[in-house]
This record gives C-alpha cells, sequence and structure tokens, in this order.
C-alpha cells in the first residue's frame, strides 16, 4: 500500500513538471513590486536589536559608525559585483547611513526598503538591457578583458559606463556558452530565457526577502559567524537538524521556469 501511494505520488509529480505553464514575461518597470515594511517587521527588528546589544558576547555600540559600516555591508549584499547600481545612487543612500541603528532600533526601516526597491529597480533596467544587446551580431574577434570579481571596483558614473559593463557581461556569457558547442541561434535561445527569468524573480520579492537582508547585514556587521534566520530559513534548518524530511524521496531542481526531477534518493 505505501509502495503504490508513493508510486502514484511520484507519477503525479512527473506530470506536473512535464507540463508547460504560460508564464506572463516582466516587460514593464511596474510590474516589478514596490516592497514595504510589514507590522510584525518593526517589532521583530526592536527585539532582534535589543538582544544583540544586550547579550551578544561580541560587545559593541550601535553608533554613527556602527550604523555606517551596517549600510555598506547591506549595500555590497545588495549590488556585490557593483554593476547595478550608479555611483550616484550610493551618494544619494549614504548620506543615511548614520541613521540605520536608529531604524534598528525603532523599527521603521525605511533606508533599508527604499535602497532595496531602488536595486530592484534598477536590475530590472539592466536586464531590459541585457535582452537588447542579445539582438546584435555575436563577434569575439576583439581583444576584451571582463572582470569577474567587481567586489572592490567603484560604482559605475553613469549610464553608459554601467551599459559597457553590461556589453561585457553578455559577450562573456555568450562566449561561455559558445565554448560548450552551441551555435548562435542557441544561444540567444538560452540567454533570453536566463535573462527574463532573473527580471520574473525580481516580481516574485516580497516583504521578508528585504528584511531578512537587513538583518542579516546587521548581523554579520557584529560577527561574521552570527546570522539572521527567517521563519521560513529557520523552519528548514530545524529540519535539517533533525533529519525528518518527509516525501517521495526525488532530489528536484529549477531549469529556467521549470521544476525537473533530478534523481531519486535511494529508500525515499
Amino acid at each position: 500500500m505505501n509502495t503504490f501511494f508513493r508510486l502514484t505520488a511520484l507519477a503525479g509529480l512527473l506530470a506536473l513538471a512535464g507540463q508547460s505553464f504560460a508564464v506572463e514575461d516582466i516587460t514593464r518597470a511596474d510590474q516589478i513590486p514596490v516592497l514595504k515594511e510589514e507590522t510584525q517587521h518593526a517589532t521583530v527588528s526592536e527585539r532582534v536589536t535589543s538582544r544583540f546589544t544586550r547579550s551578544h558576547y561580541r560587545q559593541f555600540d550601535l553608533d554613527e559608525a556602527f550604523s555606517a559600516k551596517i549600510f555598506d555591508r547591506y549595500l555590497n549584499l545588495l549590488d556585490y559585483s557593483h554593476n547595478v547600481l550608479l555611483a550616484s545612487d550610493v551618494e544619494q543612500f549614504a548620506k543615511k547611513k548614520t541613521v540605520l541603528g536608529d531604524e534598528l532600533r525603532t523599527g521603521k526601516l525605511d533606508v533599508f526598503y527604499d535602497l532595496y526597491n531602488l536595486a530592484q529597480k534598477r536590475r530590472f533596467e539592466r536586464y531590459q538591457y541585457a535582452l537588447k544587446v542579445l539582438e546584435r551580431p555575436m563577434d569575439f574577434t576583439g581583444n576584451d578583458t571582463f572582470n569577474l570579481d567587481r567586489s572592490k571596483a567603484p560604482w559605475p558614473k553613469d549610464e553608459a559606463e554601467l551599459n559597457a559593463l553590461w556589453d561585457g557581461k553578455v559577450k562573456f556569457d555568450e562566449l561561455s556558452l559558445k565554448l560548450t558547442g552551441k551555435s548562435d541561434k542557441e544561444i540567444r535561445e538560452t540567454l533570453t530565457r536566463r535573462y527574463k527569468f532573473a527580471i520574473r524573480r525580481l516580481a516574485q520579492t516580497n516583504s521578508e526577502d528585504v528584511f531578512s537582508l537587513a538583518m542579516t547585514a546587521f548581523a554579520r556587521e557584529i560577527d561574521p559567524h552570527t546570522n539572521y534566520l527567517s521563519p521560513r530559513n529557520t523552519e528548514q534548518f530545524n529540519t535539517e537538524m533533525s533529519l525528518s524530511l518527509e516525501g517521495i524521496g526525488a532530489v528536484l531542481q529549477m531549469d529556467d521556469d521549470y521544476t525537473v526531477i533530478n534523481s531519486l534518493v535511494a529508500g525515499g
């Protein structure tokens, strides 16, 4: 009976994974949600901040200098490669970097949310630009270079400099696929799916994502080994620690927009 149930469930999952669903493309910036802090986040922020400042083994002062460090860490979590935000964006928000400690204490996380929303808008613009770059003929005859690690590089000063960075990124992505033996047509199709999927992911973010990132920046600035676990991540952590997984024993992974079965776990 148990075996029959598992086989039936597996058959249903296979059927579901094999179906193609029409997914609407995100083509306008106003389709990306403007995220706002939810009521419970203010309470959690106040409690987490109080606990950290009173009980963390590493003593610290949540003053203006420490607030500025939280800002820098949060900024780099949002745009690690420094290829999404403009230097003017960073300068605009840097004026408010010293108030983050007060925001964490009071639970009014305006700067965190405003900066996140701007990064979402800029990221949408970048992937829209990348899709246009894909329409150009591919040319690998030049002596171009591409910096894979821009974490220490300055933010681009204007849109032209930002576009040049993404010209290089798209060419790098194209060349990487070219080296696998794909045709130009296959490369364009693959990257179009990849970039459109990245845009759709922007539309799937929620307020908890912003709050978790803000708390993570705060926690890691106190100590690199300190982290904030959202309710969802806490549940996942507890499951992994107790090894109390239940199901049919299938390992799933995302392939563009679709969930596919990668393998079956023995004894699952």
